[in-house]
């Protein structure tokens, strides 16, 4: 029996090669035959539509329209990277990353859409702060809205623990967070901490931060808080200028510089000590330690340059248990936002699943975690 072949519009074709970012030479190297469809000598079959449909992250029914696709994606002009370090990609972002945003933004207007037909109150903090108040200030009004006390480490046993106690706090004030290393549950399409460690998407009524599960335990925290400060701004994506004022705000909430100074005059230069202190990563001391003149440019660089060398490639893995990451990956309140939903008949099981990305038995597995406090 003859293979079925399909019509398929070049256009439609040459979308799916933009879309992917893998160009035009992977797609000759893949399919043989890739310039013979563009130029409608010859069609492809129904399989190669198929595994086109794969390599190119896609939906197969994308590429049987009649014209391109119009998704539209709306740009975030920053994310945080490793060291801040900008990357010239000439505003275009990997598939992976792309795709992630693609359904976080998915995620963030369903929920949009929810509370705002629930009549849930916007977010009083989304927008409060703004560049020109002075650090004090900001630091003051943002540890009062977390109602975090200033003893809070007292109680804390470890860095692990440092980043679910605000997790635990963020998602209180409403924040959707999700942490995923990869994209979706595709542990071949892995997110990569050289291009972001996260992103913020602001919303009154759904505002969300992305944290990239690749990148080291330790350094999530001052992610998590740098994103946070990026949502008190008001702003998804933020220019130059403002990159180092969510870094300052942030190390001054996680390592106020008066405490800093009391325990570096007990442990001069003990930055183990400091790290066991201060449940953070020894990035966000050494930068503490330069700000506050405690070491040099010189010592400074030397041992950031010692730390990366000592780190370099230890965060390879970004999976884990998956009962136990899921819930993570899905979002926790997100996903109580989805079981309210669920159970009040304003969304189907069908369209939960797809939400959550996430079917089945795993899916009322995740649902337990969740209501047990199991995740």
């Amino acid at each position: 029996m003859a293979a079925v072949r399909v019509n398929v519009n070049p256009e439609v074709l040459m979308w799916a090669v933009d879309y992917s970012q893998r160009g035009m030479d992977a797609f000759e190297k893949k399919f043989k035959m890739f310039p013979r469809w563009l130029d409608k000598s010859e069609q492809p079959t129904v399989k190669q539509l198929e595994d086109m449909a794969r390599f190119a992250y896609v939906p197969f029914g994308y590429l049987m329209l009649s014209e391109k696709p119009m998704i539209k994606i709306r740009a975030i002009k920053d994310f945080r990277t490793i060291q801040n370090h900008r990357l010239d990609t000439s505003g275009e972002y990997s598939a992976e990353l792309r795709d992630t945003m693609i359904d976080i933004r998915r995620r963030q207007e369903w929920l949009h859409e929810y509370k705002e037909a629930q009549g849930y109150a916007p977010i009083p903090f989304i927008g409060s702060i703004h560049t020109d108040m002075a650090d004090e200030i900001i630091v003051e009004k943002i540890c009062k809205e977390l109602m975090l006390p200033a003893d809070w480490r007292d109680c804390i046993d470890s860095k692990d623990a440092a980043f679910r106690y605000f997790l635990d706090i963020v998602e209180a004030k409403g924040v959707m967070v999700f942490v995923n290393g990869i994209v979706g549950n595709n542990t071949h399409r892995r997110l990569r901490v050289e291009e972001f460690r996260g992103f913020a998407l602001s919303d009154h009524l759904a505002p969300v931060i992305f944290i990239n599960g690749s990148d080291a335990p330790a350094a999530r925290l001052f992610t998590l808080l740098h994103e946070l400060v990026h949502l008190f701004l008001g702003q998804d994506g933020l220019d130059d200028r403002t990159e180092p004022f969510c870094n300052r705000l942030s190390a001054k909430i996680l390592v106020p510089p008066a405490l800093f100074n009391e325990q570096w005059h007990k442990n001069p230069k003990d930055f183990d000590a400091l790290e066991r202190f201060f449940k953070v990563s020894p990035l966000v001391l050494y930068r503490m330690a330069l700000s506050l003149g405690k070491i040099d440019e010189k010592e400074y660089a030397r041992r950031i340059a010692l730390y990366n060398k000592r780190h370099q490639g230890k965060n390879k893995s970004a999976g884990g248990d998956f009962y136990h990451v899921a819930p993570y990956r899905a979002g926790r309140s997100f996903c109580r936002y989805v079981r309210e939903a669920l159970r009040e008949g304003n969304v189907s099981y069908s369209e939960a699943y797809q939400l959550l990305g996430v079917r089945g038995s795993t899916f009322e597995n995740v649902m337990k975690s969740i209501e047990e406090g199991r995740e």
